[in-house]
């Protein structure tokens, strides 16, 4: 698709859609409690969440055309959502494909990465956790 874009000169460039975007949300911190070490259970402890989206082909257009799209805040509004109902998750597995799920529930959305980690665990380590990728079905 190409689109027409103005700078604040008034310069106009013509753009060409590659075909596909990516959704993106970095370093969504929550507390939950998360673990399988008897040391972990009972208590909340950090979780970090890195998330890109990928769109289907011509997103852009069907942005335009519709109205619909693949909306960040409800990816982020999911993994709030879960961790305020609570419970103890064993696995930061189960997390990555929860999340993985929700967001291909989106028509719009093809292909998710979802990165969980734990960032309290060692002190010499930024994090430590799982990144999955998921498609939908063709």
């Amino acid at each position: 698709m190409d689109i027409s874009a103005q700078t604040d000169n008034e310069t106009t460039y013509d753009i060409i859609e590659d075909g596909r975007d990516t959704i993106v949300i970095e370093g969504l911190v929550v507390a939950a409690e998360i673990g399988v070490l008897d040391s972990e259970k009972g208590r909340t402890q950090g979780l970090r969440f890195d998330v890109e989206i990928r769109t289907v082909p011509g997103y852009r257009k069907i942005v335009a055309e519709t109205g619909s799209y693949v909306s960040y805040a409800d990816t982020v509004f999911f993994i709030q959502d879960k961790v305020a109902k609570g419970g103890h998750v064993e696995l930061v597995e189960e997390w990555a494909e929860a999340v993985a799920a929700f967001a291909l529930q989106n028509p719009l959305a093809d292909y998710v990465t979802v990165k969980v980690t734990k960032p309290e665990i060692f002190e010499d380590a930024a994090g430590v956790g799982i990144r999955i990728s998921r498609k939908r079905r063709a």
